[in-house]
């Protein structure tokens, strides 16, 4: 990078399990709901689309709001001297 900063991963390999695992298990009981739903084949679908457009929203919400708040600059904080 130009300033030297060497980048550092954010989280760890840990976490970043836990977040896809809980994410495809979400998703997974969510289409098995659907599934195992006893409405006609169009609510279903409905349903189905619903669920796949709210995931996709989701992600790009999360990349906006993470890039927007990489995208502020850096304000020094001055101190600021009591006159007496």
């Amino acid at each position: 990078m130009e300033d030297g900063y060497i980048g550092r991963k954010r989280n760890t390999a840990a976490f970043t399990f836990l977040a896809w695992s809980s994410f495809a298990l979400a998703l997974l009981g969510m289409f098995i709901g659907i599934i195992n739903l006893e409405q006609l084949l169009s609510v279903k679908g409905y349903y189905a689309v619903t669920a796949l457009f709210l995931t996709m929203s989701s992600f790009v919400l999360q990349k906006t709001v993470r890039d927007n708040n990489d995208d502020e600059p850096l304000q020094p904080v001055e101190p600021k001297f009591e006159e007496l």
